[in-house]
């Protein structure tokens, strides 16, 4: 029944997939270029999410000795407090994020100045200052409520009657339980993305030219998309100048115009003559870049995690 029911997600999003991808490209771009600004690369960005990870893990621990443990959002920081840091090598967390562990090391190592990693008892964790906590308190709510949309989609595509508004409630109530289930995904979706293009940042300047790309024919299947290339044909697709990406992600300009440079030699985007503006262009998905093997892999990791939070909102009590 479990297995079926994640396959059933799954369905739901191979079967709506231009609606959903219009979606979910917007989110991961907003996501991806929040973790540029806050932390000067998506590589620091991306330890302090592992780190962030560990932390949700430790708290979750505390469940098995007291069944009613809180772990709201409210509660988080001062849950935060009382943890442990897990003791973990450079290497084995290079080997998880898929980063050498050089730049794993000088990574941290820049992390801790920032003060957003610090040791605690001679292990290395995320303990942010002050400060830092209350630019988080800030943030972390419209990213629940971002989350919560995606849920929300698949809520309704199942024809099951739940508002946003309680969806967030429930996040915000059990806040370790499912935000260490949705650093796992994006942790795994990170990965995924680095091994294909070995470059975080190309990730994130490919979707923001990305989520300008839109269908004019709604509710188009993923394998029609990969079977059908005919169909990418009518489609609406606004281009975006170096400026403008430098702008959305906190990329320098002069690293945009680059990185962008070898999007168009993978032929992932194209740039018009006259504009000098960006685009996505229809062959993409028909190449190796964004495979249709590789955006299975990214549906399964985000169908689990949404089964995850259906099956502990439906049996909350």
């Amino acid at each position: 029944m479990e297995t079926e029911s994640k396959e059933n997600i799954e369905k739901i999003i191979l079967e709506n997939y231009s609606d959903y991808q219009d979606l979910f490209v917007e989110f991961q771009s907003k996501f991806l270029s929040g973790l540029f600004t806050r932390y000067q690369s998506i590589e620091n960005g991306n330890l302090v999410l592992y780190f962030a990870k560990e932390t949700h893990q430790e708290i979750l621990k505390k469940k098995n000795y007291d069944l009613n443990f809180n772990l709201s959002y409210d509660k988080f920081w001062e849950n935060h407090h009382e943890t442990k840091c897990t003791k973990k090598s450079i290497i084995k967390i290079a080997q998880e994020i898929f980063l050498p562990k050089e730049t794993a090391r000088r990574k941290i190592l820049q992390l801790i100045k920032q003060k957003v990693l610090n040791k605690k008892n001679k292990d290395i964790g995320w303990l942010p200052n002050e400060q830092y906590k209350k630019n988080y308190n800030l943030l972390i709510g419209e990213e629940i409520n971002d989350v919560c949309k995606l849920i929300s989609f698949i809520y309704q595509k199942k024809n099951l009657s739940m508002p946003r508004e309680e969806i967030i409630k429930e996040v915000k109530n059990k806040f370790s339980f499912y935000w260490f289930h949705y650093l796992e995904a994006q942790l795994k979706y990170l990965k995924l993305w680095s091994q294909q293009l070995k470059d975080r940042e190309l990730i994130l300047i490919f979707l923001q030219v990305a989520h300008l790309f839109k269908l004019k024919v709604k509710k188009i299947s993923r394998k029609d998309l990969f079977d059908n290339p005919s169909l990418l044909k009518d489609f609406i697709n606004a281009s975006i100048s170096a400026n403008s990406v430098a702008e959305a992600t906190g990329i320098p300009r002069a690293t945009c115009v680059r990185k962008l440079e070898l999007l168009v030699k993978l032929k992932a985007v194209s740039q018009d003559n006259i504009t000098k503006k960006y685009y996505v262009i229809p062959s993409t998905t028909a190449d190796d870049l964004v495979s249709k093997e590789l955006t299975e892999k990214v549906v399964k990791i985000f169908s689990n995690f949404y089964f995850i939070c259906i099956r502990a909102i439906n049996i909350k009590p």
